[in-house]
């Protein structure tokens, strides 16, 4: 199963509007909803399978215009089951636009191995606000950390300069686990880049939802935060703390 999904989103006078959309099964978006406050337009992206099978490969590609604003999240997790899949994000985002993308969480099940690559191409004065997020497994199978491997390759580039580089392969090992995760399960992570300075308080902001939080600031502009917690839905809650933090909406508790 070879699925697609293009979006192309620019700026007009009433707000940030979906001027393009294509999509090839198993992928599909929702119906776009503009923010009145900031004209600001959210899709959510649905995947009408059951999850990912051996072979199946999956490209979605996001073109910001100018000015424009896009939040794009996922309606659900993403189930990649035993074998070999691949997931491709491509995004470019014009000068003065945002993005904003907040997926659940990716659960690789029992013998997975799945490769994650995302692509982002800014502007100068673009915007942009990338998060991820990792489950162990399906806990309630007994598959907690039972996958063979998890790749995430991630290249952002901001007016052609490199600002964050990302190769990640996690293997699981008994032996391993604990120094990677320490008593937690779940991860999550953010790569911020833009003008917005970073939060300095957002261990106690999020101490109800993930465990261990840990900022970085970027080399060339930009910062990143790793969290983890216990659950997908805290590692979730955090990051969708952040997101609405990020865009200056209002903080969910």
């Amino acid at each position: 199963m070879n699925g697609s999904l293009y979006l192309r989103v620019g700026k007009r006078d009433h707000g940030s509007a979906l001027l393009e959309s294509r999509c090839a099964y198993p992928l599909h978006v929702l119906q776009p909803q503009r923010d009145p406050r900031d004209g600001s337009l959210s899709l959510t992206v649905l995947m009408l399978a059951g999850g990912l099978l051996d072979g199946d490969e999956l490209q979605t590609d996001v073109v910001v215009e100018p000015g424009a604003r896009l939040a794009l999240r996922t309606q659900a997790a993403t189930q990649a089951h035993a074998g070999h899949s691949c997931q491709r994000l491509r995004a470019t985002i014009g000068a003065g636009g945002w993005l904003t993308y907040v997926p659940h969480s990716l659960v690789p099940h029992a013998a997975a191995s799945h490769h994650a690559s995302t692509q982002i191409w800014l502007e100068a004065g673009a915007e942009l606000f990338l998060a991820d997020a990792l489950a162990p497994g399906r806990l309630h199978r007994g598959e907690a950390f039972a996958y063979d491997e998890v790749r995430l390759d991630l290249d952002i580039q901001v007016a052609g300069r490199l600002a964050a580089r990302e190769r990640t392969r996690i293997r699981p090992a008994d032996g391993l686990n604990a120094v990677r995760f320490g008593p937690s399960t779940h991860t999550g992570s953010v790569y911020v880049i833009g003008s917005r300075p970073p939060r300095t308080d957002l261990p106690q902001a999020l101490s109800g939802c993930a465990t261990q939080i840990a900022q970085t600031e970027l080399a060339h502009g930009g910062w990143y935060v790793r969290m983890l917690a216990t659950s997908a839905a805290a590692v979730h809650d955090a990051l969708a703390a952040m997101q609405h933090s990020w865009v200056s909406l209002p903080c969910t508790e």
